[in-house]
């Protein structure tokens, strides 16, 4: 049983406009593109998380962190 390839997700998105421009089917261009699409905004929005809880967490919940 063979595993199947990963991806990671950071390059999701460029990987499906990649693969949008190349292909001639224009539904799986536009699937793709979809794709891209809400890859580019979860993406943004896991980083949005990330920095709001790094900037509004009380200090005492940055353990291991390098901040004091």
């Amino acid at each position: 049983m063979s595993i199947p390839p990963t991806i990671p997700f950071q390059s999701l998105g460029n990987q499906a406009q990649f693969m949008s421009r190349q292909c001639g089917n224009e539904r799986l261009a536009m699937i793709l593109q979809y794709v891209a699409l809400g890859s580019f905004i979860a993406m943004t929005g896991f980083t949005a998380s990330k920095i709001l809880k790094d900037v509004f967490d009380p200090p005492e919940n940055h353990r291991g962190h390098g901040r004091h």
